[in-house]
């Protein structure tokens, strides 16, 4: 790729990846502080029209195309990024369907009952229902040395799924190899927490980020939002997903406020709120929602 829009990475076959590989050559060279804008294709990796389009497209086996990766200068193993979300611009048309190999009702309906939903003036009509868009980010993530696939959830990121993924969000991630090499894609135009059917409504479209870098260390995905800090946890259960979120959520927590476990713990207990990510995948994700009068960005980034 040329330096003429060094802001700027077009979706094509040079630039999708299907996993979170430290070994793929950047496509863009950034500097901590500057803007990038993505390209990013739908989760099922093309634009269709009907069904028998997107079974080809899923028979293919290639889902959750993420775009990058982004060399960000001077990130280092042990560091953190910090990836704001300043605009998502979805594409004309959106896509949702039944999974066929995930959903809470797996196994009760035989056809994918393929949807192509046009947004206008940011809104859809599902079904003669009016709903009111809300473009959301499914999938960010920066390299992982175990190369994890795009679909799963990681230490460095991945398949997040949580609905707070929105524009003001920041997103902070541990950093395992020089440079970073940031990911990302599975816009959504609108996404259930859980995604109780497997998938929610799939669009392409324009992600807008900023990029910078904090010297401290986070042992797992923790995002901004507009109530507070979200703890991700994940695990091949819901249940080892919860427990983690909690786990490392109580020790950030004591660290934070020197305070023991003990008393972190119940803190917790009495003020956060467990978010469902990715429910019905391989691995699932959780997020624990703690406000910002418990804990803050400064108390886990900043060094004291």
């Amino acid at each position: 790729m040329n330096n003429v829009d060094v802001n700027f990475i077009e979706y094509s076959t040079d630039t999708a990846s299907f996993e979170l590989s430290p070994e793929r050559k950047p496509v863009l060279y950034v500097n901590p502080g500057q803007e990038i804008s993505m390209e990013i294709m739908n989760a099922f990796s093309q634009e269709t029209d009907n069904e028998e389009e997107l079974n080809n497209v899923i028979n293919k086996g290639k889902h959750h195309p993420f775009t990058g990766p982004v060399y960000i200068n001077g990130a280092l193993p042990g560091m953190t990024v910090a990836i704001k979300i300043k605009n998502i611009h979805l594409a004309k048309h959106a896509y949702t369907c039944i999974s066929r190999s995930s959903g809470v009702l797996k196994g009760q309906f035989t056809e994918r009952n393929y949807k192509k939903i046009e947004i206008k003036n940011n809104r859809i009509d599902f079904e003669g229902i009016d709903l009111q868009v809300r473009p959301s980010l499914g999938g960010i993530g920066l390299a992982d040395p175990f190369r994890t696939r795009n679909g799963a959830t990681c230490k460095y990121g991945g398949n997040l799924d949580i609905r707070w993924l929105v524009e003001g969000t920041t997103i902070y991630l541990p950093v395992a190899v020089e440079g970073g090499l940031l990911y990302a894609g599975d816009l959504h135009a609108l996404q259930g927490n859980g995604e109780p059917s497997g998938i929610a409504l799939e669009a392409s479209g324009t992600l807008q980020i900023n990029v910078n870098i904090f010297e401290n260390n986070i042992p797992t995905p923790i995002l901004q939002v507009e109530q507070g800090l979200v703890i991700i946890g994940f695990g091949e259960t819901f249940e080892e997903a919860v427990k983690m979120g909690v786990d490392i959520s109580t020790k950030i927590i004591a660290q934070a406020n020197h305070m023991n476990k003990a008393d972190a713990y119940m803190l917790l207990g009495c003020t956060s709120d467990i978010v469902i990510g990715h429910l019905t995948g391989r691995i699932k994700s959780v997020g624990v929602l703690i406000p910002f009068e418990v804990l803050r960005i400064e108390d886990v980034l900043i060094k004291k």
